[in-house]
């Protein structure tokens, strides 16, 4: 039973108003039911002695993944270094300090080994030699008598020659060879090779390279320059 507070009458539990003055009962409260917490934490399993993390297993592991990387390592040594011979094998390059000395007269200078010695021809110059390198440039030398006064009027005459076969002059410049001024001249052939001559004059004789290639390139050679600049008038 319960008590109006306005009036006092009594009334059951349940009466939502007075049934003496009319005042309404206010509702009672409904305590919530409690909810289930939805993240709840899965049970912590406790690893047991026999159990092994990665790190422990590496550790133990150390040696074999230390010769692994030893063979691996070795393995790729090998590669590389096969790789390498093998480049090096299939270009080889033949390097060859050893110089032959030619002498006529007078005259002489010193020539690779590698060069060939071989036969050639020249109408206006039969004891003229030649040699030949391994680019197949050729190297020929003659010596003459000329009743030239200089070697100006030499370099004059030769290039009027030129003109004749339809030769084009690329260079002429006066260099200097064994202490003497000699001429360095390069004509472009018809046919489209290069001829060079490089004359030396003293005393009447005239002394002449003459270098026959390619290109520009194949008669201006390292080696070549240096069998001119060997060049010696005793």
């Amino acid at each position: 039973m319960k008590k109006c507070p306005e009036c006092g009458n009594p009334s059951y539990d349940g009466a939502p108003i007075c049934g003496n003055c009319g005042y309404k009962f206010p509702k009672a409260k409904v305590a919530a039911p409690k909810k289930e917490d939805i993240f709840k934490k899965e049970p912590e399993v406790k690893k047991t002695s026999n159990d092994k993390d990665t790190i422990s297993i590496l550790k133990e592991k150390k040696l074999l993944i230390g010769i692994i990387l030893a063979i691996t390592f070795i393995v790729i040594c090998g590669i590389l270094l096969t790789g390498s011979n093998n480049s090096y094998n299939s270009n080889p390059v033949i390097q060859s300090n050893e110089l032959h000395e030619f002498k006529a007269n007078n005259f002489s200078f010193k020539y690779p080994s590698s060069w060939k010695q071989v036969n050639g021809t020249d109408e206006q110059h039969p004891g003229a030699i030649f040699f030949q390198n391994e680019e197949n440039t050729t190297i020929e030398y003659y010596n003459i008598t000329s009743d030239a006064k200089s070697l100006k009027d030499i370099t004059q005459q030769r290039i009027d020659y030129a003109q004749t076969t339809g030769d084009y002059v690329e260079l002429v410049e006066t260099i200097t060879l064994d202490g003497r001024n000699a001429s360095n001249m390069i004509f472009g052939n018809a046919n489209g090779d290069y001829t060079r001559y490089v004359s030396m004059f003293s005393d009447g004789q005239l002394y002449v390279f003459k270098i026959t290639g390619t290109s520009e390139n194949s008669i201006n050679s390292e080696a070549i320059e240096n069998t001119i600049n060997s060049a010696d008038i005793a």
